[in-house]
């Protein structure tokens, strides 16, 4: 399938319509939605949710729609949002095989993601399984044609590595990207969007745990147990059990340490979520923007 029908003039066209649709009063940022009046992007272009429709209309991979909606999800504000929609339909080539940009894409996140478990030993079986997965993608971009089987192999190594994880460790959580990118973008519409998020969260909690122990703050789950601790006590106090307890404001005036932790952490946590998408954005698009795939679709 040639991206864009090998049509540059559809390009712009799909460009236009997306400019007018976000203008309007019917955008939304849900994934792959549309009531018949207002929806997402995708469901604004297509005035539909069917993802077969966007493959024959546009000639462009299910996983392509995913992840234009999915950009839109995450930004701080909704003009971002949309103008991250416009640089990724921009960036999208004309007249390739799109797929293999998706494996090209989704191997970028896994070399990221080797480097962050560079402090695992090199038979670790994390890294041996991302290993297995980078090894599937890259077969695939050199047009090997590859059995579900492989793929249903590489998804278990990876499930079973993470499982030996710590939970919430940032093995666990660079474990899940390795899962979620286990999958062929020809088969997959949400393999490329899934490992953007996942890619996203197992950097951003990494990087908050790793400044939260820099800066002697109390971790989420110290804070946590303080909080539920705090409501316990109040609610044995009180002849309605119903009542509201404010236990933010308790905390605020019984505990100002761990109150101001808790608003350093947020902070913290929000700041690297922001940081992490526009890395993990800059990932994508300066892949699709990349001559490492630019041989011409002979399908």
């Amino acid at each position: 399938m040639q991206s864009f029908q090998d049509n540059p003039a559809l390009k712009r066209s799909l460009l236009q319509k997306t400019q007018a649709f976000q203008a309007s009063d019917g955008w939304t940022t849900r994934p792959v939605y549309w009531d018949g009046k207002g929806g997402s992007l995708v469901g604004g272009l297509l005035g539909s949710e069917d993802l077969d429709q966007w493959t024959r209309e546009f000639a462009l991979p299910k996983w392509t729609a995913l992840l234009l909606d999915m950009v839109a999800v995450m930004p701080p504000s909704a003009e971002e949002a949309k103008a991250d929609q416009i640089s990724l339909l921009e960036a999208l080539p004309v007249g390739v095989d799109l797929d293999q940009y998706g494996n090209l894409v989704l191997s970028h996140f896994l070399k990221e993601t080797e480097k962050d478990l560079s402090f695992l030993p090199t038979n670790h079986p994390l890294r041996a399984s991302l290993a297995g997965v980078m090894a599937l993608h890259e077969a695939e971009m050199s047009g090997k044609s590859l059995k579900p089987s492989e793929w249903r192999e590489a998804r278990s190594e990876a499930i079973a590595a993470t499982d030996q994880a710590a939970p919430d460790s940032p093995e666990a959580k660079f474990g899940a990207v390795i899962e979620a990118a286990a999958w062929a973008p020809r088969t997959s519409r949400s393999v490329v969007a899934d490992t953007f998020r996942s890619w996203i969260n197992a950097r951003r909690d990494a990087t908050v745990q790793q400044k939260v122990g820099e800066q002697g703050l109390s971790t989420f789950e110290e804070t946590k147990h303080l909080l539920d601790r705090i409501h316990e006590e109040e609610r044995k106090k009180r002849k309605d059990p119903k009542a509201f307890i404010h236990v933010f404001g308790i905390l605020e005036e019984r505990y100002p340490k761990e109150y101001r932790d808790m608003r350093d952490f947020h902070r913290i946590q929000h700041e690297e979520a922001v940081r992490q998408r526009q890395a993990g954005f800059h990932i994508i698009i300066s892949t699709l923007e990349s001559a490492e795939v630019k041989s011409r679709c002979t399908c």
